[in-house]
């Protein structure tokens, strides 16, 4: 980059360019980085599940067996999904 020279800088600078191929490569990136932080806040949300007491788990369609699973699956896996499927399955018993 030249200091002296403005235009010559602004050239240089516009002259870097993304095809479409590294903006899907960086829309995946991105995905993949916000599913990673809603899974583990959503983990953090478990914690606060295990603070409830029976009755209020299985007001909502929970038992500690399924809070025990959902902590279970993949470090990357968002586990409210499977709580909120194991929920629905516990209310249709």
């Amino acid at each position: 980059m030249n200091a002296r020279n403005p235009a010559a800088a602004r050239a240089s600078a516009s002259s870097i360019s993304f095809g479409p191929g590294s903006l899907n490569a960086l829309h995946a990136v991105t995905a993949r980085v916000k599913a990673l932080l809603r899974a583990l806040f959503n983990r953090r949300v478990i914690g606060n599940l295990e603070q409830l007491s029976d009755h209020q788990l299985s007001d909502i369609g929970l038992t500690r067996d399924d809070l025990r699973f959902g902590r279970s699956v993949p470090f990357n896996a968002d586990p409210t999904t499977e709580l909120a499927r194991r929920a629905r399955r516990n209310i249709c018993r």
